[in-house]
């Protein structure tokens, strides 16, 4: 689904493109019950609390109590210390989400060219006379894809085209490949595991993440990053990862 970034109470957030109205309109209610509650004129007749004669006492209880129906989430955006912080976990947590995406689109695309150079290979490969797939290694010893050697008298039997890959080669396309699905997988993990809890958590009108929870969410983003994810984050907000099995070094195919 498409998404599309709206401001939710005065907070920088990405919903999707169908609950643009919504926010919106969650955000105009929210503006005109502060007015209310502070008693500010707007011009507009009042929405939440009522007009007209009523003693002081019974419009303070009612204000009171609309503000206790407000969301946690809304009430602790009042106050900037928590604004600040919530606003730059929360653009972190956005630039993560896209440079994962990012992430695993390119990592599909070099896995579907390294599975092509491996059929390739394969197709091209020698054949024993029962079909089994060999290749000469470096050293010109005839062997099979499991690396076991072909007993002399079948080595024999091969025709040699000279257009066959090494064993060196497949190996080499085959651990390339690994290191790709590897890394997809990584990925795919950070996002469902990392990145889907921190966003159900931090857009959690009732219970919103407090201040200390804020700081451990953006310790997770920034620590349990795939090295891969960390490429396509923006300068501003790149941390290096510190997970080491995650460094992956990829290889570059096709450019």
């Amino acid at each position: 689904m498409q998404r599309e970034p709206v401001f939710w109470y005065n907070t920088y957030v990405e919903v999707p493109s169908d609950q643009k109205e919504i926010a919106a309109a969650q955000r105009r209610e929210f503006d005109d019950l502060q007015n209310e509650i502070a008693g500010r004129e707007t011009g507009r007749r009042a929405r939440f609390l009522k007009d007209g004669p009523g003693s002081e006492a019974e419009k303070k209880k009612e204000r009171e109590a609309q503000h206790r129906a407000l969301t946690r989430l809304a009430q602790l955006l009042n106050d900037p210390v928590y604004r600040a912080k919530y606003d730059g976990v929360l653009r972190l947590l956005s630039d993560a989400e896209r440079a994962t995406e990012a992430a695993i689109d390119q990592l599909n695309s070099q896995i579907d060219a390294a599975q092509s150079e491996l059929d390739d290979m394969m197709g091209n490969a020698a054949r024993l006379p029962d079909g089994t797939r060999v290749f000469r290694d470096a050293d010109g010893v005839v062997r099979r894809e499991d690396g076991s050697v072909v007993e002399d008298h079948l080595a024999e039997t091969i025709i040699w085209t000279g257009n066959e890959p090494s064993f060196e080669d497949v190996q080499d396309a085959k651990a390339r490949l690994d290191d790709l699905q590897a890394a997809l997988d990584a990925a795919h993990g950070y996002q469902n595991d990392v990145l889907g809890p921190a966003r159900d958590s931090i857009t959690d009108p009732d219970n919103p993440p407090s201040l200390d929870d804020l700081d451990d969410i953006e310790n997770d983003i920034r620590s349990k990053m795939p090295k891969v994810v960390h490429e396509h984050m923006p300068q501003t907000d790149a941390a290096a990862p510190e997970i080491a099995t995650q460094s992956i070094g990829l290889p570059k195919l096709g450019g």
